[in-house]
């Protein structure tokens, strides 16, 4: 096999798809870079061939390095069997996102550039970088106190503000004492005779060492069965308390189901006889169960399934929302896309609020700006579908990140693709809050104050728009009295909503056929409007 003549060179700095400005090393050095964006948590490695021509081996290096993966000559050991006019790079290309998928992914990057830029490349082999994580033992140095002193040594409150981290295993403390006490690291010096040992609780005294991957399957599925045995235990509980009779016996009998998983998985039990994790895990479910009987007993089914799925919404939505934005061009310029969005969001509040108060007034056959409504309100009244539209986005916006999080969508960098697809989330939004608002104005409208008024009793207020009964009398002869829709009802009272000009927009219930206008206009000096005292009578006083 001919020596290949692709230069021997250092492995450069890895750059982030979060700098696209900036190139390696260049990234790191430059005090004003800032912080580095985070690494790449999949790791994808893999020979690839590459045309022998030193033209073709820099311009695929320095694309690849542009995309932040690391590119370095393979070595004899690595080099896949000669290939005329062939050379073999190894290439590793960084991820973000789930173990799921990593490898194909990564893959397809590679092959999808090499046709975009018609490079001679080709990937030979690949696989997903993992190291072994052995299991490990923290130790804290706390102060020695008598055996009245278990407890505060056990909270914490002896602690040195000292701690080792040693492999785990049945010599694990005696090693963690040597290493102590090798060296004073930060002027704390440890003296076995003054200073005591003890494994805080986010540690692990003896955790499980040398698992093959079956064994470690097993201990998450049993961890699974124990996390479900909490929750049956806590709604047994309560279901105790909902059940009538002898239904009570069922959720009582179920409670204790988790009680093996419970006690194999509880670290303090779990290297323990069949029997010590039978007694912890019944225990364990038993207090369960009495805390959502407690909790039950103030609490409907209903509302706890509601709570249980709305939990289970948001927290779905908003871990697919971190997935979706983060590291996008969106948190990028987050700095100025806040600020310039608030004022354009508050127009939009103020604009949605205006056509729901008009939907809602349309309903009466009177114009919105003919009635006064205050500014809050304006605000208030949009609040309700903004915020439901605002989640059916956000909802949408998690499902792209949990498809982004398992590599099945599109590569967000894409530019063009973030555009299209956050232009089209913004236009459903703003459709949808339009859709729902002017719909909830209508219904409240057609619903509560027309039936309302129609049966004689005050229509609820609508967000700083009032409806009021009134008797209008004229203050001349009706013939003499200018009215836009004719005639003046003065034997039932009318509705009034208020005006903001010369004239007066009343609403008459006594018109019922749809497809005449139910309300008329007059001047403010030609009438007197004088509140109904008893509008369920639908009668007004002679004058």
């Amino acid at each position: 096999m001919p020596p290949s003549r692709i230069p021997a060179r250092p492995v450069p700095a890895p750059r982030t798809p979060d700098d696209p400005g900036r190139t390696g090393a260049d990234a790191l050095t430059d005090p004003a870079a800032g912080p580095p964006a985070p690494p790449g948590r999949r790791r994808v490695r893999m020979l690839v061939d590459v045309v022998d021509h030193p033209d073709e081996v820099a311009y695929v290096t320095a694309l690849f390095e542009a995309r932040g993966w690391a590119v370095r000559p393979a070595r004899d050991t690595e080099a896949a069997p000669g290939v005329p006019h062939r050379g073999t790079l190894v290439v590793e290309v960084r991820l973000h996102g789930a173990r799921l998928g990593a490898l194909r992914t990564a893959t397809l990057e590679v092959e999808r550039l090499a046709r975009q830029a018609e490079l001679g490349v080709w990937v030979r082999d690949a696989a997903l970088v993992e190291h072994e994580r052995p299991a490990r033992t923290t130790y804290t140095v706390h102060r020695a106190l008598p055996t009245l002193g278990r407890l505060w040594i056990r909270l914490g409150g002896a602690d040195e503000q000292r701690a080792v981290t040693v492999p785990a295993g049945p010599r694990s403390q005696e090693e963690a004492a040597a290493e102590l006490a090798a060296r004073p690291l930060g002027g704390r010096s440890f003296d076995p005779e003054a200073h005591g040992l003890r494994v805080p609780g986010h540690s692990d005294a003896d955790p499980p060492r040398d698992e093959t991957p079956h064994e470690r399957r097993v201990r998450l599925v049993w961890l699974s069965a124990g996390l479900a045995g909490v929750v049956l235990a806590v709604v047994c509980g309560m279901y105790v308390v909902w059940a009538d009779g002898a239904w009570k016996l069922l959720p009582a009998l179920l409670s204790p189901a988790g009680a093996p998983a419970l006690g194999r998985t509880l670290k303090e039990t779990r290297t323990r006889g069949r029997a010590v994790q039978w007694a912890a895990g019944v225990a364990g479910t038993t207090a369960l169960a009495a805390f959502g009987a407690l909790v039950g007993q103030d609490t409907r089914p209903g509302l706890l399934w509601a709570g249980a799925l709305l939990l289970a919404v948001g927290a779905f939505t908003g871990v697919g929302v971190v997935l979706a934005l983060r590291r996008t061009v969106l948190t990028r310029h987050a700095a100025w896309l806040v600020p310039l969005s608030v004022p354009v969001l508050w127009s939009m509040v103020g604009w949605l609020g205006a056509q729901m108060h008009d939907a809602y007034l349309d309903r009466f056959d009177i114009r919105a700006e003919a009635v006064p409504a205050p500014r809050l309100g304006t605000y208030l009244v949009a609040a309700e579908p903004m915020g439901m539209a605002l989640g059916s986005a956000l909802f949408l916006v998690a499902i792209v990140g949990w498809l982004r999080h398992f590599h099945l969508g599109r590569d967000a960098s894409n530019r063009f693709f973030a555009i299209v697809l956050a232009t089209l989330i913004v236009v459903v939004y703003a459709l949808s809050a339009f859709a729902l608002g002017t719909g909830q104005a209508a219904s409240a409208a057609g619903r509560d104050a027309e039936n309302a008024a129609r049966r004689g009793a005050e229509a609820p207020a609508y967000f700083g728009i009032y409806g009021h009964f009134m008797c209008v009398r004229p203050v001349a002869p009706a013939s003499e009295v200018a009215v836009d829709n004719g005639p003046i009802p003065t034997d039932h009272p009318v509705v009034s909503f208020g005006t903001t000009g010369d004239w007066i927009w009343l609403w008459d219930p006594a018109r019922t056929n749809g497809t005449v206008q139910e309300s008329f206009a007059v001047h403010r000096e030609d009438v007197r409007l004088i509140p109904t005292e008893n509008p369920e009578t639908r009668r007004c006083p002679a004058p």
